[in-house]
């Protein structure tokens, strides 16, 4: 039970989250409507990018000064997760763009630089997957 109580907590938090994002209350606001209820979902989405790319730059960091495996495979696993959670807030917020501004993208300054950190950390995976050597690999990716 100590080590699956994460487990069913965030099982929890997400139902709670679908469920009350979907079916409580929102503001009536004239131009939002019922799309403000996308905030419950693309917001968090891009709180766990930018956690999950710190995370990386934390562990990069440390598979630099330790040389460690395991940190190495931190870092990118917590890319690959970042990587999801960024997609999964592009297509969210291009979907609220529609329906509020009706268009899916406006070339906002936000939704550019968040297209280019997603491609940024598709060509660090791009990068990682070019060189055969594990111990080049970490180096030269934990560096990027």
């Amino acid at each position: 039970m100590n080590k699956t109580w994460w487990k069913i907590l965030g099982s929890v938090l997400i139902i709670y989250t679908a469920i009350a994002g979907l079916l409580l209350g929102v503001p009536r606001l004239p131009i939002l409507n019922e799309s403000i209820r996308n905030l419950y979902f693309h917001v968090p989405m891009w709180f766990a990018m930018i956690v999950l790319f710190s995370i990386s730059v934390f562990y990069s960091i440390k598979s630099l000064s330790s040389k460690s495996e395991i940190d190495d495979i931190k870092a990118v696993e917590s890319v690959n997760a970042g990587i999801i959670f960024g997609l999964l807030g592009l297509v969210t917020g291009a979907i609220w763009a529609k329906y509020t501004w009706g268009q899916f993208w406006s070339f906002d300054p936000k939704q550019n630089f968040a297209a280019i950190s997603v491609l940024l950390y598709f060509a660090y995976l791009i990068l990682r997957n070019a060189i055969d050597e594990e111990q080049k690999r970490a180096k030269i990716s934990a560096i990027y």
